[in-house]
């Protein structure tokens, strides 16, 4: 149906894929999803001509530091829906949620009232990467190829480890849990898979749950990349006297920390000499404090709150172990960083982490109940501690392993070449 589209063009050079990317969140200089939707944009401007539909509240970031006379074919379009959804967000009447599928629709109609499913040879919805909200401009089939991913969202947390959201979040996350089920059944959700021409799933959750729906191509790819010339080891690395244990992510019930301290504590009590950084913010900021306090793990705990980029990648160069205590995530970009920057991970072996480290570059715990992750994680912790040949060697096999897998340059080629085969 395409043939002209990958054709020699006349001069002798390839012609590019028009793509048109849609990226809700996508942000220079950050991580998770906002980086992966600007890092593939830029990425994929090398090879093919990317229009990028985008929130409007992005503009300002992009057009600072967006690349002008590089060669790329790159351009922004901002969108949003009216006024009156903006203030409903501002007000917190909107859930987050909410303000994105009616975006998502905004997005549609803008789509099918131009024809740009005449203009593009690829239509690829990036981010954010949640199935429950579909892409609502996959509903109606088109003439450009449609690709979705990766998506995810299909990960739910096991019942037992609940307690660690705390009552009301606890509640929430059960909520939750049914509400994926659910989704996974959702007529507009099933449309848009049997439609896509390629999914990326990014973890194996996800494709359980859809990959029944799926007509198209099926592949496997994490929805996040590195920048391995950003993050490396420190070339001088020196023994610290107390081996520092890095934390970084939101602190909310998912990300797992109060696990973490819970392990921290064990560690303490036996004796064990460490320090432990932990980046971020979050609802459970006050909880988490109370629990250093509770416990005197104040001269061995410290909450650094938010930092920069920049600033966290000075953090991987200091730290000797990299914990990732995640209880639900779809993959983890902060892990990938570790990794590039030669650390070995401790993790649950589940979801993202459990995709992405191998055995050879950290140590996976089993998910279980909280008292036996609790010791499993102090005892893989420890076990790093004590065994800086351990550290070393795992640590070269993480940034290996992040170079030759998960590099940003890795991912856009992986890309182009299903935007290829779907194309011919």
């Amino acid at each position: 149906m395409y043939p002209s589209r990958l054709d020699e063009a006349s001069s002798g050079e390839p012609s590019r894929i028009k793509v048109l990317l849609i990226a809700y969140a996508c942000e220079p200089n950050q991580g998770s999803e906002p980086g992966t939707g600007w890092n593939l944009a830029v990425g994929l401007a090398r090879c093919c001509d990317v229009t990028v539909v985008t929130r409007a509240n992005n503009k300002r970031v992009i057009e600072q530091v967006l690349p002008k006379g590089d060669g790329s074919r790159l351009r922004f379009v901002y969108i949003d829906p009216a006024a009156f959804y903006l203030k409903l967000k501002r007000k917190k009447i909107l859930s987050h949620q909410a303000f994105y599928a009616i975006w998502q629709v905004w997005l549609a109609f803008w789509i099918w009232r131009n024809n740009d499913s005449d203009r593009y040879d690829v239509i690829h919805q990036v981010t954010y990467n949640s199935f429950e909200v579909p892409p609502i401009a996959f509903l109606k089939k088109s003439k450009a190829k449609l690709v979705w991913g990766p998506v995810g969202g299909g990960q739910t947390v096991p019942c037992n480890q609940l307690p660690l959201f705390g009552k009301k979040g606890g509640v929430l996350e059960f909520i939750r849990n049914v509400r994926v089920r659910f989704s996974a059944w959702n007529p507009f959700c099933i449309l848009a898979v049997r439609h896509a021409d390629l999914i990326y799933f990014a973890n194996s959750e996800t494709r359980q749950l859809l990959a029944r729906w799926c007509k198209g191509e099926v592949r496997m790819m994490i929805d996040v990349g590195v920048d391995t010339a950003k993050f490396q080891p420190r070339q001088d690395r020196t023994k610290n006297s107390r081996p520092i244990i890095l934390f970084g992510g939101r602190l909310e019930g998912r990300k797992g920390a109060l696990l973490l301290l819970m392990a921290l504590n064990v560690l303490k009590n036996e004796g064990v000499l460490f320090e432990c950084h932990i980046i971020g913010t979050g609802p459970d900021k006050q909880v988490l404090n109370n629990y250093i306090q509770d416990n005197q793990l104040q001269d061995c705990v410290s909450m650094l709150g938010s930092v920069t980029h920049d600033v966290m990648a000075d953090e991987f160069r200091l730290a000797d172990i990299f914990v990732f205590p995640s209880l639900r995530d779809t993959s983890g970009a902060i892990v990938l960083e570790a990794m590039a920057t030669g650390l070995p991970t401790v993790c649950i072996d589940h979801q993202g982490g459990g995709e992405i480290i191998g055995d050879e570059c950290g140590i996976k715990i089993e998910s279980a109940n909280i008292e036996t992750m609790k010791t499993c994680f102090a005892d893989a912790i420890q076990r790093l501690i004590n065994d800086s040949s351990l550290r070393e060697v795992m640590g070269e096999a993480a940034r290996k392993k992040a170079c030759q897998e998960y590099d940003w340059n890795i991912r856009i080629s992986r890309v182009v070449n299903g935007y290829k085969n779907i194309l011919s």
